[in-house]
């Protein structure tokens, strides 16, 4: 039973309704523990999909795995499983053995897993009713986990509902007897059904028979005759899933399990989905408030690459035309101060990458491609209209450099394609679609399988060593070119190229050192050394405010030297999660109305905006002080510009509010209010 309650949560300007969703399964946890819920019998050779299904089986549930259709047969007779996980790999008509299967196995519960491809053909075979829930593969935990207790559920209540249909007042003894009776010759037949599937039978592709009525699902909202429960639907499992992972704060990563990932998994699903539609939105709504918050902390390049991610993801949000005012006024205010000499080498810098560009010098060679001349152009002025332009010009020419090099077999230059695009800042849905095939060709490949370039493809950074004339990692334990190697470490140590660029800094040679000749002792040397330098490094990005570059920092301190300085990384890790809180409190914008007004005084209208019939609105960011009253206010937006501003703003000056508290202390907080001046309202 489903429990929603429903909440509103409100900031800057928009309003979101949220539902959380308790389940109830209480009951069917009590037969899990009493050993009631048969096993789920996974169909498939892919030795990932088993192990997915193992992890993500409810608790006290076995798992048994068939490569092939003969061996279902046996594992039906053996097993009686209560949940089939088939693999469409491994069939060659899922679509009439699952007819047959539901034929003579009604309470059998079937959950197909396939690929993207065979989406609309899954999709079917769940709306009519043949199957009860469809996956995606490579299969993620969380739905999976999701998919196999709900099914597991499902089988239960097909059980109770079919033993209180079938009885017709015999006991349940005999009840069970004859079932075991019917259980056994109904699986001796399916192997002959099985073995035409098998080998092709052609009465077998046809038109399926319709299941019995017990699997028939009911209205929407109501129960099916004897009990039985309506069919979930996968689109609104996808959703759940999103909602939960927004509630989380995972909005664009991890990759495969963020809100946005997910949401836009469900729009695949259902192209009409407005709750999917909304939720990406939402997902927007919350970048572009990381984006203010870092206009407000004067932190001007985060706020613009926060605004292009969200851009990438929305270009018709209605908010982005607000933020690139306020990014204009910015731009504006640096332009002042910003010497002529810089705004020459900007312009020459983006020529450069245009020139770079033109001749495929994409991502290499290191600090001659159009990548390293962008970053360079946007560090200097990240406002500059031409550099967004360029940039994302560049990121989608990465993007389909990637694609071309991933059809063309060669996953390492894809991947740095893909690292490159995302070093600009893109999160176009083409991107995540180019990362997801490359997640799959990887795991495919398994490791150690790395694929050669194809012919004239673009080889990725690092992918020979400078100084040898063979890839990293294939020369002997000793000798000159590990030699070499160890100067190279120590060349990058002293240029301070820690982590980028990537392929050529000191963390990427070493762990080419490490493969190379793990027992030389320069290896622990080095990478003590550069696990204090990256920690150091690391709690200097930290005190600049610069959290996402202190995490990366300390991260790869961790992965080079946790046996050296675990417990410097792990202080460090706590000061940083303390800093992020800390900043977080700080910049939070949060709207007026959410917060208890004691005071409230309405703007006068301006004589002579009334006297021309002007209307409009102003919005304003303001401080609420620790003894309640309003401080710091300044215009964001206004329409028109310059009419309604003093009135608005003196209005707001004489506000009071009650003070805000925040673990048993008074903080200062962050607010915005819109306020609107309309002839009617003033009369």
């Amino acid at each position: 039973m489903a429990n929603a309650q429903h909440s509103r949560s409100s900031g800057q300007g928009n309003t979101q309704d949220e539902v959380n969703l308790e389940i109830d399964d209480s009951q069917s946890l009590r037969q899990l523990d009493e050993g009631a819920a048969p096993p789920i019998l996974v169909l498939s050779r892919d030795a990932n999909l088993v192990e997915t299904v193992k992890k993500a089986a409810p608790r006290g549930v076995p798992v048994a795995f068939a490569p092939d259709l003969d061996h279902v047969a046996e594992k039906l007779s053996n097993l009686k499983p209560g949940v089939l996980v088939a693999d469409t790999a491994s069939t060659a008509d899922v679509g009439s053995m699952v007819a047959q299967l539901t034929q003579h196995f009604p309470e059998l519960v079937v959950v197909v897993a396939g690929k993207r491809e065979e989406n609309a053909q899954l999709m079917q075979l769940t709306a009519t009713g043949r199957i009860f829930r469809f996956l995606l593969t490579p299969l993620s935990h969380g739905q999976t986990r999701l998919s196999l207790e709900a099914a597991v559920k499902q089988h239960l209540d097909l059980s109770a509902a079919g033993q209180r249909l079938s009885t017709g007042g015999a006991s349940s003894e005999g009840g069970s007897k004859n079932y075991v009776m019917t259980y056994g010759a109904l699986t001796a037949g399916l192997l002959i059904v099985i073995g035409g599937i098998w080998f092709g039978v052609s009465r077998f592709t046809g038109e399926p028979e319709v299941p019995p009525a017990v699997n028939a699902p009911a209205a929407p909202g109501a129960a099916q005759p004897g009990g039985v429960p309506e069919r979930p639907d996968p689109v609104k499992a996808e959703l759940a899933l999103a909602k939960d992972a927004f509630n989380q704060g995972k909005f664009i990563e991890p990759q495969g399990e963020s809100a946005l990932d997910l949401y836009r998994s469900a729009l695949a699903l259902d192209p009409n989905s407005q709750d999917a539609k909304d939720g990406i939105r939402s997902v927007v709504d919350k970048i572009l408030e990381r984006a203010e918050a870092a206009l407000l902390a004067e932190r001007l390049e985060e706020a613009i690459r926060t605004i292009e991610t969200a851009r990438d993801i929305d270009s018709a949000h209605p908010r982005l035309a607000f933020l690139d005012t306020q990014v204009g006024r910015e731009r504006e205010r640096l332009k002042l101060s910003q010497a002529q000499e810089v705004g020459n080498r900007v312009r020459s810098l983006i020529n450069s990458a245009n020139d770079r560009m033109a001749n495929g010098r994409l991502v290499t060679p290191n600090n001659a491609s159009a990548k390293d001349a962008l970053l360079e152009a946007r560090r200097l002025d990240p406002t500059d209209p031409t550099v967004l332009a360029t940039i994302r010009e560049l990121s989608a020419q990465l993007t389909e450099e990637a694609r071309k090099s991933l059809a063309a077999g060669n996953v390492e230059a894809a991947t740095a394609f893909v690292q490159g695009a995302r070093q600009m800042g893109s999160a176009g849905s083409t991107l995540a679609a180019v990362e997801r095939s490359l997640a799959e060709a990887t795991r495919t490949a398994g490791p150690g399988a790395g694929p050669a370039a194809a012919p004239g493809t673009v080889q990725s950074a690092g992918a020979r060593r400078p100084g040898t004339n063979a890839p990293a990692g294939s020369q002997a334990g000793a000798g000159p070119n590990v030699d070499t190697m160890i100067a190279d470490v120590r060349t990058r140590l002293t240029e301070g190229k820690l982590i980028d660029p990537p392929g050529d800094s000191a963390r990427d040679l070493l762990t080419s050192l490490r493969t190379t000749a793990p027992n030389r002792p320069e290896v622990d040397e080095l990478s003590r050394t550069l696990s204090t330098r990256l920690l150091d490094s690391g709690r200097q990005a930290m005190n600049a405010k610069a959290f996402e570059r202190s995490s990366q920092l300390i991260a790869a301190a961790k992965d080079v030297g946790q046996r050296f300085n675990g417990a410097a990384i792990s202080q460090a890790e706590a000061d940083l999660t303390a800093a992020r809180d800390a900043s977080s409190q700080q910049n939070n914008i949060v709207s007026a109305a959410s917060l208890k007004r004691v005071r409230m005084v309405s703007p006068v209208y301006p004589d002579a905006a009334r006297k021309r019939g002007v209307e409009g609105w102003v919005e304003l960011a303001f401080t609420v002080q620790t003894n309640g009253s309003v401080d710091k206010v300044e215009v964001r937006n206004a329409s028109p510009a310059d009419v309604f501003d003093d009135a608005a703003m003196r209005a707001v000056r004489q506000w009071r509010f009650e003070p805000v508290e925040r673990n048993g202390e008074r903080i200062e907080q962050r607010a915005m209010v819109r306020l609107k001046f309309s002839q009617q309202a003033a009369q």
